[in-house]
């Protein structure tokens, strides 16, 4: 079986944005500093999973749970204001944060470690939102997750909003111009890539994501074909379990892979090793050099920061040959 790997190439590219103070009657004091004219031209309130949120002042010490905002944070160049991050899952694109105070897991937050770094601010996803109340007692707590009904759009909002309360809202922007040309680029040929599924394998396992799901974007908002049309938001975040004979039945004409224990750094079989054989051999998808296994980590654990949300439409664009 021929395969592919496409590794994402992520590039963290900070934007500076220079704030000029204008006034008719006379200069700025030369009291001034640069954090307080920051903070004038921050935009203090964030659209959050739970509605609007206004925070007090611009944050000087934040806590990212959420690998995404953090992405964003990064591509903005706001690293400074991160005192606190999950250092054990990092990906390769974060690794810079490798040397911040550790605060748990992407599931499992250190409380004690969060409330001794004295944040004035915490972003969490949506894997922490039971224990959100319980963050609210340190700081307040904003959960930034996307909208998996509604993916790029509310990625690109999620990533401008965030940007715009450290007063960088056009640094943003225009990251967010380049992602909605590449998407707009790749959604005019998607559709000629024939029927695709999407794949995670995960111990062994294997789960599909369709229109609607958690990954649906790829298909709702990208424009690619689904070959399993059944598998919908009813498995919309762990997938429908399938087998081999599955996949063989429903015969794709490309299969797009994440590896999850790549991803996580587990031990077990690798994702080409479980789908190598007689049955997947035998679709279209492999007879064509049409299974391409993507970057696990932007994928499963990052996947909505301005820099991956771009690296992971090339990586599909590279899929199909564009």
């Amino acid at each position: 079986m021929r395969i592919r790997r496409i590794c994402a190439a992520v590039v963290a590219t900070a934007a500076a944005f220079a704030l000029t103070a204008c006034s008719s009657a006379a200069a700025p004091s030369e009291s001034a500093s640069p954090s307080q004219g920051a903070a004038a031209a921050a935009d203090l309130t964030l659209t959050t999973v739970d509605g609007e949120r206004t925070i007090d002042a611009v944050p000087e010490r934040v806590v990212v749970l959420d690998y995404a905002s953090l992405d964003t944070l990064n591509a903005v160049g706001k690293s400074d204001v991160v005192v606190g991050t999950a250092t054990k899952s990092l990906p390769e694109s974060l690794k810079s944060y490798a040397d911040v105070e550790n605060v748990g897991t992407l599931k499992e937050p250190d409380f004690e470690a969060i409330a001794g770094l004295d944040p004035d601010l915490i972003i969490i996803s949506a894997r922490l939102a039971e224990q959100a109340p319980q963050l609210e007692e340190i700081a307040p707590t904003v959960n930034l997750s996307s909208d998996s009904k509604n993916w790029l759009e509310s990625v690109n909002e999620r990533a401008v909003d965030l940007a715009a309360l450290f007063g960088e809202e056009a640094a943003a922007q225009e990251r967010v111009d380049e992602i909605t040309a590449a998407a707009d680029e790749l959604r005019g040929k998607a559709g000629e890539a024939g029927k695709t599924m999407f794949v995670m394998s995960s111990g062994g396992k294997l789960s599909t994501y369709g229109p609607g799901g958690r990954y649906g974007f790829v298909f709702d908002d990208l424009g690619f074909v689904s070959a399993d049309e059944a598998a919908t938001a009813d498995e919309a975040r762990h997938g429908k379990e399938i087998s081999f004979e599955y996949i063989g039945d429903k015969n794709p004409a490309q299969l797009l892979v994440i590896d999850r224990d790549a991803a996580i750094g587990s031990e077990g079989q690798a994702a080409e090793q479980v789908l190598d054989n007689t049955i997947v051999n035998a679709t279209d998808a492999a007879k064509n050099d049409r299974i391409t296994y993507l970057d696990a980590a932007s994928w499963y654990l990052v996947g909505g920061g301005l820099d991956t949300t771009k690296s992971m439409i090339d990586e599909l664009s590279a899929a199909i040959g564009g």
